[in-house]
């Protein structure tokens, strides 16, 4: 049977049902991610108890064996809470035999025996030793803290136990357990992008301590009322990721923009895009990164973001005819007029050669305006701009709409767009350049085009008067 690829969410079980998963005869991974004390520890090690009454007895005395190691980031964890809970459940001298001097115990039960080996991975040496064993599963206790190499090198250490002389393993795979992390953290990624996640990984999502359906409420002081009490005095990014199982943001930096909410202003459905209306690509150009923002203004006055083009290592050339020739063929079937509205700065930048990015898009046939002559590049003025639209509600809804597949701008704007920390001689706040700014970039050139375009707005600073367009033609253009 082929793993399924999903992500599970709610009502409960959760617990159990990341327990019974699993992909007979294939190397199979499942992740839990819950609020604190909602049982997900003790569910890893109770699928380990399920997982080895699976294996196949061996053929030479019927003894049904497996190994596991369970791991954690540093000892003193391991041994005060990961090892801790797995004594509570399984006791030396009744589930099995503990031996401290190797951190294992010989899980016995029935025809069952279980090799559980707890390991740091403190040191160098301690990870080298880690992926030195043959196991049959490998268990990660707090997954986001551990690396993507160790998790990879990891994986193929699984199903090396039992020796084939004693039947092999039936099934093998990896599980873990943790709270969420940081949207940094490349786990966020890999099982929050069902597109980036891959199928042999099932991803389970526990409810909110504050949810109806928040398990191991029965087990916890206070039953229903925990999650409230431990709350109280909280900070509200605290309470968001360990309580209502939302990733966090990195501390390092502040969020750029304050005033997006996604829940407000990421459409629910796609956003249909009208021929009728012009189309304009906020354009942030650069080899290591670059970003085109795509969105229309409605009659309304409402910026609709319709698609995004986010990539590395192309030059302003080859992204033309490789990317966004293509991409305007396929998402923007009858486009009647699009603008290319970058960086004020790409008029000067020099790409793959001696030409401009504004001259190569030239050289590639699309136009490239500046609206009202507009040369500022600084940030307050796109943050002006981003502002206008976030902060306006219009007859027909809020003033800033985007399309749900604009996932890394989504992302961008919510945290991954920020300040990077000053020294103690910096002054003023820049944001930092990271994978996020190019989108967030680009967006704000989009804005900045649509802001001084809108015969609404007015600028002490706009050297240019705005004329409405004539009668026929293309739409919002400043001349």
């Amino acid at each position: 049977m082929a793993l399924q690829h999903n992500v599970k969410y709610a009502p409960p079980p959760t617990i159990a049902e990341f327990i019974a998963d699993y992909a007979p005869g294939e190397l199979f991974f499942n992740w839990i991610l819950g609020p604190v004390g909602s049982g997900k520890t003790t569910g890893i090690f109770f699928k380990l108890a399920y997982m080895a009454c699976l294996q196949a007895p061996s053929p030479r005395d019927g003894i049904r064996r497996s190994r596991a190691v369970v791991v954690r980031n540093t000892m003193p964890q391991l041994r005060d809470t990961t090892i801790t809970s797995w004594n509570y459940w399984f006791k030396d001298g009744q589930a099995g035999t503990w031996k401290a001097s190797e951190n294992k115990f010989l899980l016995k039960f029935d025809d069952v025996e279980c090799e559980v080996l707890f390991r740091p991975l403190d040191t160098p040496d301690d990870v080298a030793r880690v992926l030195s064993l043959e196991v049959t599963f490998a268990i990660i206790d707090e997954f986001v803290q551990i690396d993507k190499a160790i998790i990879e090198a990891l994986s193929a250490r699984c199903g090396r136990y039992p020796p084939q002389i004693e039947g092999g393993a039936t099934n093998w795979g990896m599980w873990g357990s943790s709270n969420p992390g940081n949207e940094d953290s490349w786990w966020h990624d890999k099982l929050e992008d069902e597109d980036n996640m891959p199928q042999n990984w099932v991803y389970f999502k526990q409810p909110s301590g504050f949810s109806p359906y928040a398990e191991n409420l029965e087990n916890l002081p206070g039953k229903a009322g925990y999650y409230a009490s431990l709350a109280d005095g909280k900070s509200e990014h605290w309470v968001k990721q360990f309580i209502e199982v939302e990733w966090g943001w990195s501390l390092d930096g502040t969020p750029v923009l304050k005033t997006f909410q996604p829940l407000i202003h990421v459409n629910k459905r796609p956003i249909l895009f009208q021929p009728n209306l012009p189309l304009v690509a906020g354009f942030d150009p650069g080899l290591g990164g670059s970003a085109l923002i795509f969105g229309q203004m409605d009659h309304n006055g409402r910026l609709l973001v319709t698609s995004e083009l986010v990539q590395e290592g192309y030059g302003t050339d080859r992204l033309c005819k490789e990317k966004l020739t293509p991409h305007l063929r396929l998402k923007y079937p009858g486009l009647r007029d699009f603008v290319i509205a970058p960086d004020p700065a790409a008029n000067g930048r020099k790409d793959t050669d001696e030409r401009s990015s504004v001259d190569t898009l030239k050289k590639n046939k699309f136009i490239v305006k500046f609206p009202n002559g507009d040369m500022n590049n600084r940030l307050e003025p796109r943050l002006q701009a981003i502002e206008y639209f976030t902060t306006r509600i219009t007859p027909n809804g809020p003033a800033l709409v985007i399309d749900p597949s604009c996932k890394t701008l989504i992302r961008a704007l919510s945290t991954g767009w920020r300040y990077r920390n000053k020294k103690d001689d910096e002054k003023g706040d820049t944001p930092e350049k990271n994978k996020w700014s190019h989108p967030a970039d680009g967006f704000g050139y989009l804005c900045r085009y649509f802001h001084l375009s809108d015969p609404r707005y007015s600028s002490d600073n706009a050297k240019k008067r705005f004329v409405p367009p004539r009668t026929g033609s293309g739409g919002y253009h400043a001349r």
